[in-house]
């Protein structure tokens, strides 16, 4: 009997250990969850905290440097003292100078997009390349228009390979010596300006025949009248094959030069012919 009643103390005694160690794992539960909720909360606290300093720091990292560079745009550093202009033959340097120096007195205020549309906005100006050499200079490089022959409408223009009408012939004997572009209805007609032109590419692709060549005269989109240095009368070409039906005609020019001269029209276009005209019927 003692000895059961010693048996059921044990049995007592070990089930109030075992809840204290319960109660003592919980008890450390609820500590550590604590901690836990303090250290999150710590460190939100100092995340945001970083942020707003790092934001305030930034802010004012900006303002001193937009403060400082607005300082140093307006300091006598950038004062624009040169520019520095190439390429410019038809056009004058120290005009194109003048242009840069009115816009702006300092070269990281001047606006080269803006300089560039003026100088463009020039008859003999292609196109303009512009760069800042800092402090003090700027560099233009000037790509200008080449006359490849001249437009006859009553008075003569000179015009590029673009069909682009660059100024009047005036006293500019250096391009006397480029073919004639004749038959345009107005000087503004770019289709019958490029359609001539077109042929003017084509010959030009033999140096010997172009350089015999005093005229293109309009006739429409797919055909032209040519006139060759010494010859009255001229000849009607298509734009497919312009070059042989020129060469046809040159196996038997003095023929025709010597009986048909006072003809008005050799007709080239048809293959194993050569039709004389006296005048341009199919064009009236």
């Amino acid at each position: 009997m003692e000895e059961m009643n010693q048996t059921a103390k044990a049995a007592r005694r070990q089930g109030k250990e075992d809840e204290k160690v319960i109660d003592y794992q919980y008890i450390r539960n609820l500590k550590n969850k604590e901690v836990r909720k303090t250290r999150f909360k710590r460190t939100l606290s100092q995340r945001i905290l970083h942020f707003i300093l790092l934001l305030a720091l930034t802010g004012e990292i900006l303002y001193l440097g937009g403060h400082g560079f607005q300082m140093l745009r307006n300091s006598d550093v950038f004062i624009l003292r040169d520019v520095e202009v190439t390429g410019a033959k038809k056009t004058s340097p120290e005009e194109i100078e003048a242009l840069v120096y009115a816009s702006q007195k300092n070269t990281l205020k001047v606006d080269l997009k803006q300089v560039k549309l003026r100088l463009e906005s020039h008859p003999w100006i292609q196109s303009a390349i512009l760069w800042r050499e800092l402090p003090g200079t700027i560099r233009i490089h000037i790509l200008e228009r080449k006359p490849v022959a001249i437009v006859s409408t009553g008075n003569l223009y000179l015009v590029d390979s673009d069909g682009h009408i660059i100024q009047s012939l005036g006293n500019a004997s250096e391009f006397s010596t480029l073919p004639v572009i004749t038959g345009i209805t107005d000087v503004s007609n770019e289709v019958q300006i490029r359609a001539s032109l077109n042929f003017v590419e084509m010959v030009a692709r033999d140096p010997v025949i172009f350089r015999q060549i005093s005229e293109f005269h309009y006739y429409d989109n797919h055909n032209t009248i040519i006139y060759l240095r010494g010859y009255s009368f001229g000849l009607l070409v298509s734009k497919d094959g312009i070059l042989p039906m020129i060469k046809k005609f040159a196996d038997y020019s003095t023929f025709m030069k010597d009986h048909f001269s006072n003809q008005k029209l050799i007709d080239l276009r048809y293959e194993r012919q050569i039709i004389v005209k006296d005048g341009y019927k199919e064009q009236l």
